[in-house]
């Protein structure tokens, strides 16, 4: 394993259905923004809701994890609000710390179309 001089990143993304998700996932592959998104269905999501009503709220929803490189995150930050019909769309970067030489190459020539 090994960190490349690129940073890879994962993106998590919550999505409010499978429609969603699955057209979050598809746009943002074919635009070369990620080299590939897992769509997990049907997670409860427990929340607060907005502080001043002070009500808990738990709603079914679906994660969108994407593979990409750090180059790539405001663009696809700004895509997933246009994609997304949330106000506050869920949008977290992590690290990829370390990663196979063969896949950590794959993630960049598949995010290379449309580099900043």
């Amino acid at each position: 394993m090994t960190t490349p001089a690129v940073k890879l990143i994962l993106v998590y993304v919550t999505a409010p259905s499978r429609d969603v998700a699955i057209n979050m996932a598809r746009i943002t592959v074919a635009e070369s923004l990620v080299a590939c998104a897992n769509v997990i269905p049907g997670v409860t999501s427990v929340c607060t809701g907005y502080q001043w009503q002070g009500k808990i709220e738990e709603d079914q929803e679906h994660v969108v994890v994407m593979k990409t490189v750090d180059s790539k995150a405001e663009e696809l930050s700004q895509r997933v609000r246009s994609l997304h019909p949330a106000v506050t769309p869920c949008f977290v970067t992590l690290p990829i710390e370390k990663a196979t030489a063969d896949f950590a190459e794959w993630i960049i020539k598949s995010t290379h179309s449309h580099s900043i």
